[in-house]
């Protein structure tokens, strides 16, 4: 069962670095605007499909965990998720006002604020339950 857990944790880890080596080629290449529409959409759809494997195996990784550790993955997301939400509103209200910073919170930004939101609600959490 021990060697079960390891196999799930890992696997979660390599899908998360698939997703992102996907994700920063797909970005670099959609930059550039050197393919064609249909090649440009299948290479977005890329890291689409790598995360949704991620996510996969992140989820059977948090099945396989204690307790105390699901509590924490649990609140870590339940904190990303609203401070995200939180961020968007307020984008929103800013947005309204024509006041917005697109190239501080564009689309490719927002995913850095979640993954940060994330770690912040991980960390809080960890410390919260002495792991």
């Amino acid at each position: 069962m021990e060697q079960s857990k390891k196999t799930e944790g890992r696997a979660s880890i390599i899908f998360s670095l698939i997703f992102a080596a996907t994700y920063l080629l797909a970005t670099l290449l959609l930059k550039r605007h050197l393919l064609g529409q249909t090649a440009s959409i299948l290479i977005a759809i890329l890291p689409v499909i790598a995360f949704a494997f991620f996510i996969f195996k992140y989820v059977k990784a948090v099945a396989n965990m204690d307790e105390v550790r699901q509590r924490v993955q649990f609140e870590a997301v339940i904190i990303g998720f609203s401070l995200t939400v939180m961020l968007l509103i307020a984008l929103f209200l800013l947005s309204l006002t024509d006041i917005s910073y697109p190239e501080w919170f564009g689309y490719s930004q927002l995913v850095i604020f979640c993954w940060l939101f994330y770690f912040i609600g991980w960390l809080v959490s960890k410390k919260k339950y002495g792991i």
